[in-house]
């Protein structure tokens, strides 16, 4: 599973973030929403049956 910030990575299975770049899991130090992200991509890859890609529902906090 990658997670990426923008459409069309060449990866079988991406879980993508409305984020700035550099920034794939969340605002630095924000370790609620680290975790939140990590969570979300992990149940995507068990529940994804096929190569796509999904955008996860978060929002940049700032």
């Amino acid at each position: 599973m990658t997670v990426a910030m923008e459409d069309g990575v060449g990866a079988p299975r991406v879980a993508r973030v409305p984020f700035p770049y550099n920034h794939p899991m969340g605002r630095p130090g924000d370790r609620t929403q680290h975790r939140e992200v990590a969570l979300a991509a992990l149940e995507l890859a068990e529940d994804l049956s096929a190569p796509g890609e999904v955008a996860l529902p978060f929002s940049w906090r700032g």
